[in-house]
């Protein structure tokens, strides 16, 4: 009976050992958590097989805890030590939105942290402030009428300058750039690139790495199925060896099931599915610092902002999902902090800031669809975008001039204007619009008309679930070798950013860079690296875009 026991148990457990083995082979922390490993995979077949096997036998009776032990004492050798710290020489931690308003209120160890030990700032943000025009004013360190991207429908081609990591590379610098904004489709180069979530198509640099994308494109954990695409199997068995943690799959799992039997609704499925894709990239990104060991490496994390629109009402109440997000972002930096060594300069950087919407103020709300579509016929190629109850409508080929004639042509049955505008600062091709009249009805609405054709394109009543709005202030947290610990600088500009990175680098930053350098080497260097654009990124951009993305987060309706 011994020898039918002891031969069922391993062969109970070979198989989970085996895969084990397989994965930590090429991801270390895939058993974050080796108790559920052994209680969920290893010991039932083991001890099924193991029991089965004895009562097959017929010889001694053996000994039932050697059943236990055996597959743990297998277990424990398909295990091996994390890797020591990656000897990154910037990392630039961006949580979108991020506001000290809530850093210094909340319990973040990390964050507060970084401020006690660093240096920090508010991050001043700019007009219009939508996030792919304020990170890649960041990322580039020129304003918008020079980089070029203005809207929402762009791709890395129209760029019209480098950013932080083309410059870097281009001077012999390993990257890695994980869901910066505007980083797709993603070109070849030493180290990775994840693009963010505009991104259309689930393209990496390397390919190796798209099933992170294939997973956000997919919404599969959205009971939405994408043709062409891997089953959610092939995903996962492609993420595990690049970084999936046993933890991480086991929350996937748990709330696939929860889908099925509770079918909890919308806004609960987003809170959901954001905090597992902070998890999924906190996985991979891990993975990829040890696998590509960038000498400049940025991560950015879109919960915090996600959260912030929808659910800042919800603040300070037992059941608040923005807590949560910012929880998930600090937990990820300090993880960030150890995997990095000591001589890593880290930067904490947010796009803007947030605060609370204007509430008493939305009861109707302008929409962007219509207006574009009957812009671009007779301007050619526009933006428009939505926040809260402002648009913001910017040209590529009028006059500033034209666009206002355009929008006073779009006047009501009594000949009124539906649109007041006004200039937005620093953007000389936009216009910031409102509604002329905040007080239309229901009754308006349904039977109005706007330049002739029905009002109900141009406005609709509000979803009152967005009750968090951008704010200019956002955040600057620095911490590294030369860095003064509790400062507290005068009030920094996106613009500071990329010549900042640059020269912690050692690379000096091009004249023609507007910023500050807050940290490093003063010195300048060439008087323009905006050359390095057309030999990178040969190709001319496109308008595709995530758009369930973008109304997933109000600004297309």
């Amino acid at each position: 009976m011994r020898r039918g026991l002891l031969l069922g148990a391993v062969l109970g457990s070979l198989p989970a050992l085996l895969f084990s083995a397989w994965a930590a082979a090429g991801n270390p922390w895939f058993l974050d958590r080796p108790g559920l490993w052994l209680g969920l995979f290893v010991l039932p077949p083991s001890l099924l097989l193991g029991g089965l096997g004895a009562l097959l036998d017929r010889g001694p009776a053996g000994r039932w805890k050697a059943t236990a032990l055996l597959p743990l004492a297998l277990l424990l050798l398909s295990l091996r030590p994390s890797p020591g710290p990656v000897d990154v020489r910037v990392l630039v931690v961006g949580v979108d939105g991020a506001t000290f308003d809530l850093v210094d209120r909340l319990d973040l160890p990390a964050l507060q942290g970084m401020s006690e030990d660093g240096t920090r700032a508010v991050l001043r943000s700019m007009e219009p402030m939508f996030s792919p025009l304020l990170w890649t004013t960041m990322g580039s360190g020129k304003p918008p009428e020079e980089h070029g991207v203005r809207g929402f429908r762009v791709q890395a081609q129209d760029a019209k300058v480098p950013r932080i990591w083309d410059v870097v590379e281009a001077e012999g610098h390993s990257v890695g750039v994980y869901k910066w904004l505007v980083s797709w489709p993603p070109r070849e180069l030493d180290g990775f690139i994840v693009p963010a979530w505009l991104a259309p198509s689930p393209e990496t640099w390397p390919m190796e790495l798209s099933f992170v994308k294939e997973l956000e494109l997919a919404h599969r954990l959205k009971r939405k199925q994408v043709a062409a695409q891997r089953s959610s199997a092939e995903l996962a068995l492609a993420g595990i060896p690049r970084g999936l943690r046993l933890s991480t799959l086991v929350e996937v799992a748990r709330w696939k099931w929860r889908e099925r039997t509770e079918r909890p609704q919308d806004e609960e499925r987003f809170v959901a599915l954001n905090l597992l894709r902070g998890r999924i990239d906190r996985d991979v990104f891990v993975w990829c610092l040890h696998r590509f060991e960038p000498e400049l490496a940025t991560f950015t994390y879109y919960g915090t902002d996600a959260l912030g629109h929808r659910f800042w009402h919800l603040l300070g109440e037992d059941e608040d999902p923005l807590r949560r997000a910012y929880e998930q972002a600090d937990g990820i930096l300090a993880e960030l902090l150890d995997e990095v060594g000591p001589e890593t300069t880290v930067l904490v950087v947010s796009d803007h800031g947030f605060k609370a919407l204007e509430t008493d103020k939305l009861f109707i709300s302008p929409l962007t669809e219509r207006l574009r579509e009957r812009a671009e016929a007779s301007l050619g190629p526009t933006q428009v975008a939505r926040l809260g109850i402002k648009l913001t409508i910017t040209v590529e080929q009028a006059s500033i001039e034209e666009l206002e004639s355009f929008l006073a042509g779009l006047v009501t049955e009594d000949e009124q204007p539906f649109y007041l505008w006004e200039p937005v600062p620093g953007s000389p091709d936009s216009l910031g619009l409102t509604l002329a009249d905040e007080q239309l009805s229901p009754g308006d609405l349904e039977g109005g008309v706007v330049g002739g054709e029905a009002m109900s394109g141009y406005a609709s009543l509000t979803d009152r679930s967005f009750s968090g709005d951008h704010d200019p202030r956002g955040v600057l947290l620095a911490k590294g070798p030369g860095i003064g610990a509790g400062v507290t600088l005068e009030d920094a500009q996106l613009l500071d950013i990329a010549p900042t990175v640059q020269a912690l680098m050692g690379v000096s930053p091009a004249q023609d860079l507007p910023g500050r350098v807050l940290f490093g080497s003063q010195e300048r260097g060439p008087p323009s690296r905006d050359q390095l654009v057309e030999r990178l990124y040969p190709d001319p951009g496109s308008r595709q875009v995530d758009e369930d993305a973008l109304r997933a987060l109000g600004y297309l309706e």
